[in-house]
């Protein structure tokens, strides 16, 4: 059994997965993936070393149907998102609609949103339910979240680490600030998110080892 980090499209995250021996999967390849939401579409960005692991997940090499039919539920989604948001924002001003999500095969559809409190969507899911024929799935996410997702311009001027570079798990907590003597107050070590910089996560390692390297070298001296 291989493992392999797939990139799950519904929420931009890389997680491992397994696959058995006999499917010849390479990177790039597609294969479904089984998400807490129902059954989707991911795609292999590395493949690792085998294992007898039973730990992880299994995914399925996608066939020219499953391939087809993502595509397609994606152009569906960029076509939905403005009926979607006026549907979200006549019930709901307040909410801050991401963004829909159709699952393989349409059998839920996924609205992706922020919000500081719990809303009652019994009537908004009633509505989208009645327009679309589906199961629905009002998923609240945080800020952080939803630029993962969307994306955007960090203020290197290059895409957001979180976007880029998807496979950060790393609770990014304001020790990483301390660790690199920066102020906690300092807006350039706040995402357009408004939280904490993921590269932070990156650079905390060079900082906390040349500060033990420091020390070695300065009790030595002494």
């Amino acid at each position: 059994m291989k493992l392999v980090y797939v990139k799950v499209f519904l929420d931009n995250t890389v997680s491992l997965f397994s696959v058995g021996e006999e499917e010849a999967v390479k990177v790039g390849d597609y294969v479904i993936v089984d998400t807490k939401y129902g059954k989707d579409i991911g795609r292999v960005v590395s493949v690792c070393a085998d294992s007898d692991s039973n730990e992880v997940k299994r995914v399925t090499k996608a066939s020219e149907k499953d391939i087809e039919e993502f595509e397609n539920n994606r152009k569906r989604d960029f076509r939905e998102d403005k009926k979607v948001r006026e549907i979200l924002k006549k019930y709901h001003p307040q909410v801050h609609f991401v963004g829909c999500y159709f699952l393989l095969e349409k059998r839920k559809l996924i609205v992706n949103f922020c919000s500081e409190e719990r809303i009652d969507f019994r009537e908004t899911v009633k509505t989208l339910a009645g327009v679309y024929k589906t199961r629905i799935e009002m998923r609240q996410i945080s800020s952080r979240e939803a630029f993962k997702i969307k994306g955007s311009i960090g203020i290197c001027g290059m895409e957001c680490c979180c976007f880029r570079f998807n496979h950060l798990k790393q609770h990014i907590s304001s020790n990483l600030v301390k660790e690199q003597n920066l102020s906690e107050i300092n807006a350039k070590t706040i995402g357009p998110c408004g939280k904490l910089l993921c590269c932070l996560a990156y650079e905390y390692h060079c900082y906390s080892n040349g500060k033990h390297v420091l020390f070695q070298e300065t009790s030595v001296g002494i």
